[in-house]
């Protein structure tokens, strides 16, 4: 019994890891959608606190993280009405980021009403997050520059800690231009290339 059991555990590891290999490409999409919804979102408020409109930055916020996960949530549905069988590995980074994803939106509105966390800290917060969100889907991807984007989230967020203040919204707003919407169109691209090859074949 022991051996037939270690048999199918073997197997379904090599059915995962296959299973992992046909998730090479992400489309990138997210990344591109999300990165310049945040973007919108860090300068609009920067522009609202340097006005003195500050007190509407909660509305910007509610505003546009409902947008991202109404986004996220129908773009997820329509994947998997389209595939019906998502690769484990598209699984597995889906999984990272809604994790992710629900962990920042928790540090920026449920920590700063508590007062578990000032307003200028949110940014370098969610930077470490991040960070955590691009290494572990670097595994999956097998990218190693995945993992260097990763590590520039951390050092980043280091940064906003240590300048502190106001000025951690135009540091975390150009970081999401560098780190997230490049990083997309760069999975678009290979994307579109891995499947212009797809179809010559």
């Amino acid at each position: 019994m022991d051996q037939q059991k270690a048999i199918e555990d073997v197997a379904l590891i090599k059915r995962m890891m296959e299973e992992s290999r046909q998730f090479t490409f992400d489309n990138g999409k997210s990344y591109i959608f999300w990165g310049i919804l945040v973007t919108v979102g860090i300068f609009v408020t920067y522009g609202a606190v340097l006005t003195g409109n500050g007190d509407i930055s909660g509305w910007i916020w509610i505003i546009t993280i409902g947008i991202g996960w109404l986004f996220s949530i129908l773009a997820g549905m329509k994947e998997h009405t389209k595939t019906r069988t998502w690769a484990f590995g598209g699984k597995l980074v889906g999984l990272i980021w809604a994790s992710c994803g629900i962990t920042m939106t928790i540090l920026g509105f449920a920590a700063p009403l508590a007062g578990a966390l000032h307003s200028w800290a949110i940014s370098p917060a969610i930077a470490t997050v991040m960070g955590a969100a691009y290494t572990m889907s670097s595994l999956v991807y097998r990218l190693k520059w995945v993992t260097m984007v990763g590590i520039a989230w951390w050092v980043g967020a280091l940064a906003m800690f240590a300048v502190k203040g106001l000025v951690t919204l135009p540091i975390f707003g150009s970081m999401m231009i560098l780190f997230q919407i490049i990083p997309g169109l760069v999975f678009y691209r290979n994307s579109k290339k891995s499947n212009a090859s797809g179809d010559t074949k």
